[in-house]
């Protein structure tokens, strides 16, 4: 039985490392789905603004600013991912043409 608990811990200690190792994939797949809320929140500028300026040529610069900010939120983010990556040996900046 000491064999199989041994085997056991084992296991369980290769599942915790492999937890905490880097996806590449998964990481990928989250700096598309922040590069898409970018565009999103890019796209509610220019609506805001074109709706704003045909309504009575006034812009809010609160909510300009507002947008800039989810959009630096999300760039925030893309960083973090690509340095991750960096730290466990990966470059996410190749995958996306170098832009990141």
């Amino acid at each position: 039985m000491a064999f199989m608990d041994k085997l056991g811990q084992m296991a369980n200690k290769v599942g915790e490392v492999a937890g905490d190792t880097f996806d590449y994939g998964k990481a990928k797949g989250k700096i598309v789905l922040e590069r898409g809320k970018i565009k999103d929140v890019k796209e509610a500028i220019g609506e805001y603004v074109y709706n704003a300026m045909k309504a009575d040529d006034n812009v809010d610069l609160e909510r300009l600013r507002a947008f800039c900010a989810e959009i630096d939120q999300h760039f925030d983010e893309i960083e973090k991912l690509n340095n991750d990556a960096k730290q466990s040996g990966e470059d996410l900046s190749e995958a996306f043409g170098g832009n990141e």
